[in-house]
C-alpha cells in the first residue's frame, strides 16, 4: 500500500472533531525569500524549500512584550524569540481557507477562554490545493499549543478534521515537503514532528501555570501522526 493510500486508510476511522488552538480560537510570503529563525543546517539542501507565500501577520513590539510577558507566566523566561525549536506541531485550523487563518491571527487580541494575550497564532498555513502560507517567522514564538510554545513550530492546515487533510493530495504532499524542508533546516527527528493531540506526551512539554496544565486539543491524533511520520520516514532527507 502507498504511503497516501495508508494515510488514507488510517483517517478514515478517525472523525476527528474540529479543534480549536490554544487558548480558543482556531488552531487556526515573495516566495523566493529564505525563512527566518537561524542559520540552516548542513543537511538543509538535502530537504528542498518548497514554495511559500508570504503573508505575515502584524507582530510588532506590544505581541513581543505579550509573547514574552506569557512566557514568564507558562514557562519561566520572559522571551518572545525562539531560538532552537526542539518540535514542529501539526494543526487542522477548524477553518475552510488559509484567509480565514490569517484573519483569525492576524488581530494580537485576547483568546475567548482564557483572557489572555497575546492573540494565537501558527508560524504556517497549507491550503487544501498545497499552498503553504508564512505566517510568523521561525524565531519568533507563536501561541499555538500549551506546554510548548517556547520549542515548537506550528504548522495549520485548511480543513476540520484530521481526515480532510490526510486525503487530499495536495494539501498532504505540500505539508509533508514543508515540514521536512523545516525538520532538516532546525535538525529536528522525525520523532519530533507531532499532532496537538500528542502535546503531553511530549519530553519538552512545560506549563507552569495550574489552569492550562494537562489541557490539550483533538487536531491530529496518534493515529494520523504514526502514518503522517511513517510517510515523512520514506522521504526523509536527514535523520
Amino acid at each position: 500500500m502507498s504511503g497516501v493510500a495508508l494515510l488514507a486508510a488510517t483517517v478514515v476511522a478517525l472523525g476527528a472533531a474540529g479543534a480549536p488552538a490554544d487558548g480558543g480560537a482556531p488552531s487556526a510570503g515573495g516566495a523566493a525569500a529564505p525563512a527566518a529563525g537561524g542559520p540552516a543546517t548542513s543537511t538543509a539542501a538535502a530537504a528542498p524549500r518548497p514554495p511559500i507565500v508570504k503573508r505575515l501577520i502584524p507582530y510588532g513590539a506590544k505581541r513581543k512584550r505579550d509573547m514574552a510577558g506569557y512566557s514568564k507566566r507558562h514557562y519561566g523566561a520572559y522571551k518572545w524569540r525562539l531560538g532552537a525549536p526542539k518540535l514542529i506541531v501539526e494543526h487542522y485550523a477548524v477553518a475552510g481557507s488559509i484567509s480565514a487563518i490569517y484573519n483569525t491571527f492576524a488581530p494580537n487580541r485576547p483568546d475567548v477562554e482564557y483572557g489572555e494575550l497575546p492573540g494565537v497564532c501558527s508560524h504556517f498555513a497549507v491550503g487544501a490545493d498545497g499552498t503553504i502560507a508564512k505566517f510568523v517567522r521561525t524565531d519568533v514564538r507563536c501561541r499555538h499549543v500549551v506546554g510548548l510554545n517556547h520549542v515548537a513550530i506550528g504548522i495549520e492546515h485548511v480543513g476540520f478534521s484530521d481526515g480532510d487533510v490526510l486525503t487530499r493530495p495536495a494539501q498532504l504532499q505540500a505539508s509533508l515537503a514543508l515540514t521536512d524542508w523545516l525538520r532538516c533546516r532546525f535538525g529536528i527527528p522525525v520523532k519530533g514532528v507531532i499532532g496537538h493531540n500528542e502535546s503531553l506526551g511530549s519530553p519538552f512539554y512545560r506549563e507552569l501555570d495550574p489552569r492550562f496544565r494537562g489541557r490539550t486539543h483533538g487536531d491530529f491524533r496518534p493515529a494520523a501522526m504514526r502514518a503522517y511520520r511513517g510517510e515523512l520516514r520514506t522521504r526523509a532527507a536527514c535523520g
